[in-house]
């Protein structure tokens, strides 16, 4: 138990502040509101604040951009699931036992729920916006009993 925390929660934890850090980049308008949020919070005392979890929690600008980084490339784009009962889709039956892979990098990216749902748009994770998705449209971090432990 102790590597599967050190080595998947370091590795998507690294993907998913690299991915954020490159769309920053390649968005230097949104880059420049985060950074306007941000030192309007720290101000002239910057460098000798300390950046708490409160702190962080306040900045809801940031939460906005790394929502929808882990939305445009979630660090774990697929996951399976091994089913415990039959299940029925689309009219086939898919027998108690077989594993199923769902992609997330897909679900993330349906136009009904996300329009325009290549560009990266923070906005679309403002709380007006998430109220009109369901609770499985968004998953960075997989969902139900069996989701990420590190979220």
């Amino acid at each position: 138990e102790v590597d599967t925390f050190m080595v998947e929660g370091h590795d998507t934890t690294t993907s998913g502040i690299s991915f954020t850090i490159l769309q920053l980049a390649k968005h230097q308008e949104i880059q420049q509101k985060l950074y306007e949020e941000i030192d309007g919070m720290l101000g002239a005392e910057a460098k000798s604040t300390v950046l708490t979890s409160a702190l962080l929690q306040d900045m809801k600008y940031l939460d906005l951009v790394v929502k929808e980084s882990l939305r445009l490339v979630p660090p774990v784009p697929f996951i399976g699931r091994k089913l415990l009962e039959d299940m029925e889709m689309n009219g086939t039956t898919i027998p108690a036992g077989a594993t199923i892979s769902l992609n997330i990098f897909n679900v993330h990216r349906n136009p009904k729920v996300f329009p325009e749902p290549e560009k990266f748009i923070p906005e679309r994770f403002s709380d007006a916006n998430e109220i009109k998705r369901g609770p499985y449209d968004y998953i960075p971090f997989s969902a139900g009993p069996r989701n990420c432990i590190g979220q």
